[in-house]
This record gives C-alpha cells, sequence and structure tokens, in this order.
C-alpha cells in the first residue's frame, strides 16, 4: 500500500550566495604592482563511486546508523539511476532500467530520489558523476550522495543532478533536485519517492511513474512511525558538494554580474593602476554558482618626497604591498640625471632616504626603476621622482 502525508510550503530560489568561495583579504598595494587573487572553494569534495549503467555498486558505510521505515542500517549501494538503497546485499549488481512505480518488489528499501534511465550502455566503469560523502559530527553527522551533470540515457545533451541525504539526528531524508530535465525516452517517466516493498512505499504526488520536470528543489521526508512518512516541499538548500576537479572558476572585473571576465582559472595575476574590486564566482554541479569579492585598493606611486618632513611616510621613496608574498626578485634601483646609480635595493619594505653612502643627494628629479617576477615571468616599471628639502 502507498502511505503519505504532504505538506507544501513556499520555495525559495537560492543562487549566487556568498560563504562558499573565499576570494581572501582585500589587499593595498602601490599602482601597476603585481597582485596574485586566488579563489579557495569551501565547499565538500565528494568520494567518487565507480559504476556502470544500471548496475547496483557497494556497500558502502553510512558513518553512523540509520533507521529507514523503522530499520536500522549502517551501509548502503547506489544505482547509477538515482538509487540509493539499504537492501545490502542482496541488491548489489541489480541492473534494471524500466519505469517503475511505489510500491513495487524490485527495489527493495530504497530512495527514489528521483528513479529514472541515466548514462547509455555500453559504457565502462566510471567515477566522474556520482559521489558520496559522510560530514558533520555526532549526534549531527549526515550521508550526501550525489549525481552531478549525469547524462540521461538516449539524451545524453540533458544533464541530470540530484542530492540525497541522510540526518543522523532524526533519521529524515533530504532531496535536492538541482536539475531534472525533460528526456522522451520512456515518455520521460520518473518516479520520486521512498519505497520499502511491494506493499509499503510514499511517493511525491504526481511523480510516481509520470513525466515531471524539476529544478531548484528540496524535499523532506520526515518518518511518521514506522511505516509511513511526511513528505515537504521545502525551501531550496542544497548542500555545496562536489566531485573532484568539477568546479569552473570565472573572475569579473568592477561588476557581477556584467563585469568584464578576466580570468577563467582559480588564480590569476593582475596589475591595476586603480582601485578595483574583482568578483570570483564558482560554479557547481547543475550550474549552482556562489560568488565572493575582494577589494584591491591602488595607492600612487609618490612622485616627490622630502627626507626632512615631519611626516614619517613622506621620508622615504619606496613602493608599498601589504601583501609582499607577491612580490619575487624584487630590485629597485634610483638613478639621477646622469644615468648614474644612486641606490638599489632588493627589500620592497626599504625605501631610498634621499643619500649616497650616507650624504644627502641633490635635490631634483630621480629615476626609479623597478623590477619583479611572477607567474607570467619578469615584469620592469619605471618613472621619476622628485627630491625635495
Amino acid at each position: 500500500m502507498i502511505k503519505n502525508i504532504i505538506q507544501i510550503s513556499l520555495l525559495l530560489l537560492t543562487v549566487n550566495l556568498f560563504g562558499q568561495v573565499d576570494a581572501g583579504e582585500d589587499i593595498i598595494i602601490s599602482a601597476g604592482l603585481p597582485v596574485t587573487l586566488s579563489g579557495t572553494y569551501e565547499g565538500y569534495t565528494g568520494l567518487p563511486i565507480t559504476g556502470q549503467d544500471d548496475y547496483f555498486v557497494g556497500p558502502f558505510d553510512i558513518g553512523f546508523n540509520f533507521i529507514y521505515f523503522g530499520q536500522t542500517h549502517n551501509q548502503f549501494a547506489v544505482s547509477p539511476n538515482g538509487l540509493v538503497s539499504f537492501d545490502i546485499p542482496d541488491i548489489i549488481n541489480l541492473s534494471h532500467q524500466e519505469a517503475t512505480s511505489i510500491p513495487n518488489n524490485i527495489f527493495i528499501k530504497t530512495i527514489m530520489g528521483p528513479y529514472q534511465d541515466l548514462f547509455r550502455k555500453p559504457i565502462p566503469p566510471h567515477s566522474e558523476y556520482i559521489y558520496y560523502l559522510t560530514v558533520g559530527t555526532q549526534p549531527n553527522r549526515k550521508l550526501i550522495v550525489g549525481w552531478c551533470d549525469a547524462p540521461m540515457y538516449s539524451c545524453e545533451s540533458q544533464k541530470a543532478t540530484y542530492q540525497i541525504v541522510l540526518n543522523e539526528s532524526d533519521n529524515t531524508i533530504v532531496n535536492h533536485l538541482i536539475s531534472k530535465p525533460y528526456c522522451a525516452y520512456l515518455q520521460n517517466k520518473a518516479t520520486h519517492g521512498l519505497n520499502y516493498d511491494d506493499d509499503l512505499g510514499v511517493a511525491v504526488p504526481g511523480r510516481n511513474v509520470t513525466s515531471w520536470t524539476a529544478s531548484n528543489e528540496s524535499w523532506f521526508f520526515e518518518p511518521n512511525g514506522s511505516n509511513d512518512y511526511f513528505i515537504s516541499n521545502i525551501d531550496f538548500e542544497p548542500e555545496v558538494i562536489v566531485p573532484k576537479g568539477k568546479i569552473d572558476w570565472t573572475w569579473y572585473k568592477n561588476q557581477y554580474p556584467g563585469g568584464d571576465i578576466v580570468s577563467t582559472s582559480q588564480s590569476m595575476v593582475v596589475y591595476p593602476m586603480e582601485s578595483t574590486t574583482y568578483y570570483i564566482e564558482i560554479s557547481l554541479c547543475g550550474g549552482l554558482t556562489y560568488i565572493d569579492e575582494i577589494e584591491v585598493n591602488v595607492i600612487p606611486i609618490p612622485n616627490a618626497f622630502n627626507p626632512n618632513s615631519q611626516v614619517e611616510a613622506n621620508k622615504t621613496f619606496k613602493l608599498f604591498a601589504n601583501s609582499t608574498e607577491q612580490i619575487n626578485k624584487f630590485q629597485m634601483y634610483i638613478y639621477n640625471r646622469w644615468g648614474q646609480l644612486i641606490f638599489e635595493t632588493n627589500n620592497i619594505n626599504e625605501g631610498w632616504d634621499g643619500t649616497k653612502n650616507g650624504n644627502p643627494c641633490n635635490l631634483g628629479v630621480y629615476v626609479w626603476v623597478v623590477y619583479y617576477e611572477n607567474n607570467e615571468g619578469e615584469i620592469t616599471n619605471k618613472g621619476t621622482v622628485t627630491l625635495v628639502r
């Protein structure tokens, strides 16, 4: 029999969230000096599951005891077609792809989240699309099992992205549907819900071997005794998790969205001549995006200095960077109008005090030249500065 109690709540779409990627601390630097900007992914990276078309693989450890329809389990198996099963070991190596309703005696003790044929035969064992990870600490651990941009059978250009989450604290199940596109194969029939056996299961209304699509949805399954679940459509808050190597990086300049794209790498080197805001965007499975920003505050290189100034900062000529690890093999040279070398240093924090060998230099215009290296090779900056007293 099919039993369920349905609760529908407001669905809120969540995109472009802050907090899942870090662009680093704001920077102050002299105009034209190089700055290496690097984004840091702060979500989870799942462990790959190696499988092939249709066959259940496993067992995998849940990481805690989980109660499903009144029975306790500590292992699970996975089908490439959107299924997580606790029927260990019997369901391992089962192959099935036909449209199947809830309840059924094929997928015993199985979460159908959702079930629809993915991938195409023949396909060798692969670990690119399916992953799992247990996160958190007792008693609030959770198991995340996910499908990342998995190609649909007979519709390979259409990608399915799902997450099934088991919560230790209350034995609830959360099912995030980032993308469940339409595929004409088997009339797009898909099944969404929880199956126990051929007599017991709960299905999301309208999604029991029917044609439907979904994007940016989250569903909550809460135990109601040992043989039933409340089903709720909840706010869309997917887990921030990807398989290894499944992150796309994009840097924008001065505006997001709509700003100039300046890099599609995780790190980049820039030489701003004026203060600039850079935005880093990461794109995860199913097109989920998260952003952060960093301010590079540029201060002009001085065009004059006075060793006798009452202001300490005006007593020397120097360049500035509050992130000196960006500067490699720094060299600064000061020349007089006749091309004679007056001063040199390899320390960006050391400035010229207007002397040569301890003797005050004449007032006037001097040429400065700076060399440094970064990932793009040797860089040269030069200009003039006036010594006054």
